[in-house]
């Protein structure tokens, strides 16, 4: 009969004590893990049954520093939206079938808590990393190009130079666009919500781009029309008491994310505000619960789960030697107008 389970407070069984069980070497077990076709049959289902009982994990770090790594690194914020989880689970498709695991590790776009999150990304020798943003730090910056490894950062496409490569869209684009659609639309008080920009390249640039389509299109325009609040549908909320309060005959606000701009509805409907009649808002995402909403959501449309994709596959092609590959590529976007503005 096989030795108890031992406890977290008398040690780990290793690879050593498995091989021990069933008369293998720990060479063995290793094979059975990584190279099942390997080891026969029968050793290997004998292998898994010890496992099974001991409740053995397998030390991946070690194993990925031995075989050269088998992982994808990438850093996502403290909070994962709904965009962000998208293109997660795009990277993780792709790299799945690849045969890649994806490493994530939580930081945000301050310098310090991104150059920590990186280190620590790094130290598992991944094969590659793929990063949510334009990567801020200097040092980090450094510390990447000194790495060797390909980098691909998910991110703005305009205004910046990406240590390796970038894949996303050029956010600049798609707040100009939706600026200029509002316009069409007969709309001249236009406000601006969007979460802390701080480090953040991507709602800089969106902020730029709807500066400069106010201006383009000689529009309404005022700093006091600009405010960052969280990323929920409180703020949403918020800037909606503040903005009017602002200017009581404002039109419409442009929100730069659907989650403000869901959370902006709502206040409406608790003010018995008829949307986009008394006030319009527009989104930016295309969240699922967009289409669902009452009325349905205004917003700009991004292939987040594809920027995912697009960002392993390059990383890929890097890795089998491909050096004629683009530095940046950009995806398209579509405004999806519907009923709240």
């Amino acid at each position: 009969m096989n030795a108890p389970e031992k406890s977290a407070g008398r040690g780990r069984l290793g690879m050593r004590e498995i091989a021990s069980r069933v008369g293998v070497s720990p060479i063995t077990v290793s094979r059975a893990l990584k190279d099942p076709d390997k080891v026969s049959p029968e050793t290997r289902a004998r292998i898994l049954a010890a496992i099974e009982s001991a409740g053995f994990i397998p030390n991946q770090m070690a194993s990925s520093m031995r075989s050269g790594g088998r992982i994808i690194g990438t850093m996502v914020p403290p909070l994962i939206n709904s965009g962000i989880a998208e293109q997660v689970q795009g990277m993780s498709d792709e790299a799945h079938a690849a045969g890649y695991q994806m490493l994530l590790i939580q930081g945000d776009f301050g310098a310090s808590a991104e150059e920590k999150a990186i280190r620590a990304l790094l130290g598992w020798r991944p094969a590659g990393l793929i990063l949510q943003a334009f990567v801020q730090s200097p040092q980090a910056r450094k510390i990447l190009s000194a790495s060797g490894l390909p980098v691909v950062e998910i991110s703005e496409t305009r205004g910046r130079r990406p240590i390796d490569m970038a894949v996303g869209v050029s956010n600049f684009e798609t707040a100009y666009a939706m600026t200029a659609h509002l316009a069409a639309k007969g709309y001249k008080r236009i406000a601006f919500v969007s979460t802390p920009i701080h480090g953040n390249d991507r709602l800089r640039q969106r902020r730029i781009g709807f500066r400069r389509a106010m201006a383009d299109l000689h529009l309404h325009y005022s700093p006091d029309l600009e405010v960052e609040v969280p990323i929920t549908p409180e703020g949403g909320g918020d800037a909606l008491r503040i903005l009017t309060e602002r200017d009581p005959k404002l039109q419409v606000i442009f929100c730069s994310s659907d989650t403000l701009a869901i959370g902006a509805v709502q206040e409406c409907h608790r003010r018995g505000w008829k949307v986009p009649d008394r006030l319009a808002i527009a989104g930016y995402g295309d969240v699922d619960l967009a289409a669902q909403l009452f009325p349905a959501l205004t917003t700009v449309r991004v292939p987040r789960y594809e920027m995912g994709r697009q960002a392993v596959r390059h990383l890929l092609r890097r890795l089998a030697g491909e050096a004629e590959l683009p530095t940046i590529v950009s995806l398209g976007f579509q405004i999806i107008d519907r009923e709240s503005a």
